[in-house]
């Protein structure tokens, strides 16, 4: 498991679909599946903030390249 700090969107993803594998797999058991779901959730916020960020910055580079232009 990588820092969540340095962890990219990818990675993220990466992971997360790992573990809904490894949740969908009859033999998961309800330990392993709070687990799983707990480090999902982490990876989730992970995602949702690097989407975010990402949509920030893309805002602000749009609002750049307008300027530019007028």
């Amino acid at each position: 498991m990588e820092d969540n700090n340095q962890m990219t969107y990818t990675q993220a993803v990466t992971e997360l679909e790992q573990l809904v594998q490894k949740m969908q797999d009859p033999q998961c058991s309800i330990d392993n599946l709070t687990a799983y779901t707990k480090r999902s959730k982490e990876l989730l916020d992970i995602c949702r903030k690097k989407l975010t960020a990402a949509d920030e910055q893309l805002k602000q580079i749009l609002a750049d390249i307008q300027k530019t232009d007028n």
